[in-house]
């Protein structure tokens, strides 16, 4: 997914559409709580104005496995959302930068899908239990233990 300037301003009014599955199973890094991806299927189209600004419409699809918060057991996080991405050639501007004379979506995918992943998973069969379920150890003298029994 990286296409030079030059072509994108032949296809902006012809061909201006993209279909893409990525992997990104390398990207993961050891330590993370990525387990796994899913290959990630990216379609969206462009389109350029004034000959500087290239604007990408995104729609991102892909599955994450992630560790369940409570029992570190996988947890399978689908994901589908849209994002709009906007490069330009001018340096001044508050919009990312062409690199060069290409623009590669591949960098700005990740981000994005590192964006939306949810900070932890918790799996359906995990069973929390807050706190205040937990036994407290009594505060009671042992020698007034038994008058517990009388507390209304």
């Amino acid at each position: 997914m990286k296409w030079t300037v030059s072509e994108l301003r032949k296809k902006q009014y012809s061909n201006n559409t993209f279909d893409a599955m990525l992997d990104y199973s390398e990207a993961l890094e050891e330590g993370s709580d990525l387990i796994g991806i899913a290959p990630v299927h990216v379609t969206g189209d462009f389109d350029v104005e004034d000959g500087q600004y290239y604007h990408f419409h995104l729609r991102i699809k892909t599955t994450l496995t992630m560790a369940c918060a409570i029992t570190l057991k996988p947890v399978e996080v689908p994901l589908d959302f849209t994002v709009t991405e906007t490069f330009s050639e001018d340096a001044n501007d508050d919009y990312r930068q062409v690199e060069g004379i290409t623009v590669d979506l591949l960098p700005i995918v990740w981000s994005n899908i590192y964006l939306e992943k949810p900070l932890r998973v918790v799996s359906p069969d995990a069973k929390y239990e807050s706190p205040e379920n937990e036994d407290k150890p009594s505060s009671v003298h042992p020698a007034f233990k038994d008058l517990e029994k009388y507390k209304r």
